[in-house]
């Protein structure tokens, strides 16, 4: 009898410490996840307020943006004006049909030269459809600085890591709101890049984005902070 029980304890102390090393696995990919996730949305979010922003001065500033061009959005947006000027000839380069990531640098540099001659000329040909140029113009500031990749590169990360921890340790508690964490940073992210609707519903969308990301984060941030 006092084998079986020593046996039985025996079993129990390491089914135990399996059990903490289980957890201790999950916690440290979760966190992993977690980390690259919030990299990402520390991106989108920023990059969510100057489409935002860009849109509201191409209607409400539409005579200031054409005459200020690039050095007037710098002031408003978390973009530089060289950063802008990029952008902007990215822009450009789009609208005319080509592909930034194939040309060489003598073609980009036409379209620099361009902007940097004179940007507020450049966002008054677009006077018609001042919002969506200067919404391209902020996309392209963002592809061209390296963020745009950054982030889909932790989201990337983030989401092979989910799927080790989906697999692995499938019952793991705090693995649904890391999921709508991801999930809903994801979204936002891709909207930002592509945004459509209304002036109205791009601002409620981003809200709601914002609201469910914060909702997530509140239940996250104890656990991994």
């Amino acid at each position: 009898m006092k084998r079986l029980v020593s046996l039985l304890l025996t079993f129990a102390v390491v089914f135990t410490l399996c059990g903490c090393g289980n957890s201790k696995k999950a916690f440290f990919l979760s966190k992993d996840a977690y980390d690259k996730v919030t990299t990402a949305y520390g991106i989108t979010d920023e990059f969510g307020s100057d489409v935002y922003e860009a849109w509201r001065l191409a209607i409400y500033e539409k005579d200031t943006v054409k005459k200020g061009g690039t050095k007037y959005l710098s002031n408003e947006l978390n973009l530089t004006e060289a950063e802008l000027n990029e952008g902007t000839a990215y822009a450009l380069a789009t609208v005319a049909g080509n592909n930034w990531g194939e040309m060489d640098e003598s073609e980009k540099d036409i379209y620099r030269t361009s902007v940097k001659a004179n940007s507020g000329y450049v966002f008054s040909l677009y006077s018609e459809v001042l919002f969506s140029f200067c919404i391209q113009c902020v996309v392209g500031a963002y592809v061209t600085n390296g963020e745009v990749e950054e982030a889909q590169q932790s989201l990337d990360e983030a989401k092979s890591l989910m799927k080790e921890l989906s697999d692995k340790y499938s019952d793991y508690e705090h693995y649904p709101s890391l999921k709508g964490y991801y999930t809903t940073t994801k979204s936002f992210f891709d909207f930002c890049q592509a945004p459509t609707g209304s002036f109205n519903q791009l601002v409620d969308t981003m809200n709601n984005y914002r609201n469910a990301v914060r909702d997530y984060k509140a239940d996250l941030d104890y656990i991994f902070e």
